[in-house]
C-alpha cells in the first residue's frame, strides 16, 4: 500500500508517489544482532533520490528527521574521509537526485553530559522511499543530514560507523537541530532548513513528507512484536513485522490512554515546519514507582524512545534527597510506571536490555522508555491532533 508525497516531485528517477485513503502498513524489522548485541527497531530504506539501496535504519521516536551514513551513496571523487569535495566556485553538488549543500555541520544524539554522540556532515535534499516488497512508502524532497564520521563528545573521540547502524530515521513530534559552526541565531529563533538558509536550522520526521488522504489524520501507529536474534545486515536474517502503520483514524486511536502535547515545541524558531507544529516529545508530571531489591518514586518527565536500547531513569537532585538508588537496578526490581492519562506500564529489569535499566544520580533530563516497551504494548504519535497514546 502507497502513501503520496506532498511537493517537491519525483527526483533523477525517484518512485513516482501514488495516494490512498487508508492507513499504510510498513513491515519494521525488531531485532537483536549477536555482533552489536544491541536491540533495534529498524526501518529499511529502499531508496534515496534515484539511487535504490537497502540501509537499515533506527526507527527512533526519541528524535525527529532523518541522518543517512553518506559513505556508500556517493563515489570517492565526491566524499572523501575528511567530507564532501566541491568544485570550485560552487555550494552544491547533485548525484543521483541527491542536493548536497556546502553547509557543514553536526548532528547530536543520546543524553547530554552522559553518553551523547556528534554525527559529522552536509545537509542534503531528497526523497526517500522505505518499507520492503510487503509495502513501501515515498516522501516529497526533503532535508536530511548526510554524515561520514561520529564522534563521541563525551571522549572526544572517532567512532566507526557500524554497518548495523547507518542512519537514523526520526519519527518524535518534535524538530531535531543540525548545528552549524559559528551561527548566530536571528530574532525569533533558528529557520527550518532549506536550501536557502545557510545558519543552524531544524529538521522533523519523514513522515510529515506524506500526503495523508481525506479521513485521515497525520502521524503512525506502532503494535507490538519481539525482538528477533537476527542480523540485520544479512539478506533474509531478519523477518519483517507489520507493526508500522502510517495515517491515523479514530478506529486505530480507539482504546488508547492519550495526552496532549505541547505545542510548538519551546526553543524552536518556526511555529511550523513541513505544515505541521513542531511539538515536545517529552511526556510530563509521570510517576516511577519502583519495588523489589530497591524501592523509591518518582516523579518527572519521560520520553517514550524506540531508539534506546535500555531504560533510563533519572533521579533528579531533589529525589535523590530522599531516595539511595544505586547506578543499575537489580535484576527483578519491579518499576511500574504511570503517565498523566492515567495509562500504567510495567517490567522487571534485567541483567541486559533491552530491560536493563540504568539510574542517572541528578540527571536534569527525562527518564527514557526504550525499545523494551514495543515487545508488549502499542504507542501512536497523532501529528494532526498533536496527541501521544499508550495501550
Amino acid at each position: 500500500m502507497f502513501l503520496a508525497a506532498c511537493g517537491g516531485g519525483s527526483s533523477g528517477g525517484s518512485p513516482a508517489p501514488s495516494t490512498t485513503d487508508q492507513p499504510a502498513t510498513i513491515n519494521l524489522y525488531p531485532n537483536e544482532a549477536s555482533s552489536a548485541g544491541v536491540p533495534r527497531l529498524t526501518v529499511m530504506l529502499t531508496a534515496v533520490g534515484s539511487s535504490t539501496v537497502n540501509m537499515p535504519l533506527i526507527f527512533d521516536t526519541g528524535s525527529a528527521g532523518v541522518a543517512l551514513l553518506a559513505t556508500g551513496l556517493f563515489p570517492s571523487s565526491i566524499l572523501t574521509s575528511s567530507g564532501f569535495v566541491f568544485p570550485s566556485g560552487q555550494t552544491s553538488i547533485t548525484y543521483n537526485g541527491i542536493t548536497v549543500m556546502d553547509q557543514q555541520g553536526t548532528r547530536a544524539y543520546g543524553l547530554q553530559g552522559v553518553s551523547e554522540v556528534a554525527l559529522n556532515g552536509n545537509i542534503g535534499y531528497a526523497q526517500l522511499s522505505f518499507g520492503d516488497a510487503q509495502g513501501e512508502l515515498t516522501t516529497a524532497v526533503m532535508p536530511v543530514f548526510l554524515y561520514y564520521s561520529i564522534t563521541d563528545t563525551t571522549t572526544n573521540t572517532t567512532l566507526a560507523a557500524t554497518a548495523y547502524q547507518q542512519g537514523l530515521f526520526g519519527v518524535a513530534p518534535s524538530a531535531g537541530e543540525i548545528v552549524l559552526p559559528s551561527s548566530v541565531a536571528p530574532q525569533g529563533g533558528y529557520p527550518a532548513c532549506a536550501q536557502d538558509t545557510d545558519s543552524t536550522c531544524f529538521v522533523v520526521s519523514p513522515l510529515k513528507y506524506l500526503q495523508y488522504g481525506p479521513g485521515l489524520n497525520a502521524g503512525f501507529l506502532l503494535t507490538p512484536a519481539a525482538l528477533q536474534s537476527c542480523d540485520i545486515t544479512t539478506a533474509g536474517s531478519c523477518s519483517g513485522a507489520p507493526m508500522l502503520k502510517v495515517g491515523l483514524t479514530a478506529a486505530l486511536e480507539s482504546g488508547f490512554s492519550a495526552t496532549s502535547l505541547v505545542c510548538p515545541e519551546s526553543g524552536v524558531g518556526p511555529s511550523t515546519i513541513a505544515g505541521f507544529l513542531p511539538c515536545d516529545k517529552t511526556i510530563d508530571d509521570n510517576t516511577i514507582n519502583i519495588s523489589g531489591p530497591v524501592s523509591a518514586g518518582i516523579a518527572g518527565s519521560i520520553v517514550f524512545d524506540t531508539g534506546t536500547s535500555r531504560m533510563i531513569i533519572a533521579a533528579p537532585v531533589a529525589a535523590l534527597a530522599v531516595i539511595s538508588l544505586p547506578a543499575v537496578l537489580p535484576e527483578g526490581s519491579t518499576v511500574l510506571i504511570g503517565t498523566p492519562s492515567g495509562f500504567t506500564y510495567s517490567y522487571q529489569s534485567t541483567s541486559s536490555d533491552p530491560f536493563y535499566t540504568s539510574v542517572y544520580a541528578g540527571y536534569t533530563g527525562p527518564s527514557i522508555v526504550g525499545i523494551g516497551y514495543l515487545t508488549t504494548n502499542s504507542l501512536y504519535i497523532d501529528f494532526s491532533s498533536s496527541t501521544e497514546g499508550w495501550k
